[in-house]
C-alpha cells in the first residue's frame, strides 16, 4: 500500500519491488551503520515513503587504514528516488 494515496503498489503485491542481490544498474549510496535495527527501521521508510524497485543491504569493506568498515548500501532503479531519499529519510545524517 502507498499510504499518502492509498493506492496499492503491484510491486508490493507480487513481491517484486524488493531486490534480494545487489544488481547492476542500480543507483547506489552508502549510509553509517548504527546498528541492526536502524536497517529494518530506513527499509521501513523506503517501503512507506517511495514507490520504485530498490534494494537494502549490509555492506563491508576496508577502509585505507585497513579497518573493517560495516555500513548499509541502498540502491535504487529510479534516481529521482534516490534524490527523494537523500532530501526526505531523516534516519541519517545529511551531508
Amino acid at each position: 500500500m502507498f499510504p499518502k494515496t492509498n493506492i496499492p503498489n503491484p510491486l508490493n503485491f507480487l513481491d517484486a519491488r524488493k531486490f534480494t542481490k545487489k544488481p547492476k544498474g542500480l543507483v547506489f549510496q552508502e549510509l553509517p551503520e548504527k546498528g541492526h535495527e536502524h536497517l529494518k527501521i530506513v527499509e521501513n521508510w523506503i517501503v512507506d515513503n517511495l514507490k520504485s524497485r530498490y534494494y537494502i543491504g549490509n555492506h563491508i569493506k576496508i577502509d585505507k587504514s585497513d579497518q573493517v568498515v560495516h555500513s548499509i548500501l541502498v540502491g535504487f532503479e529510479d534516481p529521482k528516488e534516490m534524490s527523494i531519499f537523500n532530501l526526505s529519510c531523516p534516519h541519517f545524517p545529511k551531508h
